[in-house]
């Protein structure tokens, strides 16, 4: 009888031991379902300015970086002396980079075609500003330095 025991025991032991075991996932699947859930066109963080560091929250790390930006961009072209024959009311839309480095590059610039024969060196003034900007922290995904893209809205008003 006892011996009846033992060996149930023995059996159920090792029966419930294999539903103990993990199992193995190849990596190639892991990185497979890592990969599917990765979404691309998201960071963990934006890309900021130092004034912006001690901000908690990425909308308010977000808004002070698009303020930052929109005031440099203002306070560049209030340097500059704009002659016009006609009025402009334009809003420029400039697609920016700000690669792994921190490095801010201008990609394309829209606005319309009257405001670029109006100002011919418009589009010279926005890649001097992107170039003589200050020191930008890069966009981050899991924690590493990513290259992040955004629009940057420039309303021009010159009468």
């Amino acid at each position: 009888m006892i011996h009846r025991f033992l060996l149930v025991i023995c059996c159920l032991s090792v029966v419930s031991c294999s539903s103990w075991e993990t199992k193995k996932i190849p990596a190639e699947t892991y990185l497979a379902q890592e990969w599917e859930a990765l979404d691309l066109n998201q960071v963990d963080t934006y890309p900021t300015f130092e004034v912006c560091g001690d901000l908690i929250g990425q909308e308010a790390i977000k808004k002070c970086f698009e303020r930052e930006m929109t005031n440099a961009f203002y306070a560049s072209f209030e340097q500059h002396a704009f002659i016009v024959t006609t009025p402009i009311d334009d809003t420029l839309w400039i697609d920016m980079i700000v690669n792994e480095k921190g490095k801010l590059c201008v990609d394309s610039i829209r606005m319309q075609q009257s405001t670029r024969n109006e100002l011919p060196l418009l589009e010279s003034y926005v890649h001097q500003i992107a170039t003589n900007m200050e020191k930008i922290e890069a966009a981050t995904k899991h924690g590493i330095p990513v290259k992040a893209k955004f629009h940057l809205p420039v309303i021009l008003k010159v009468d």
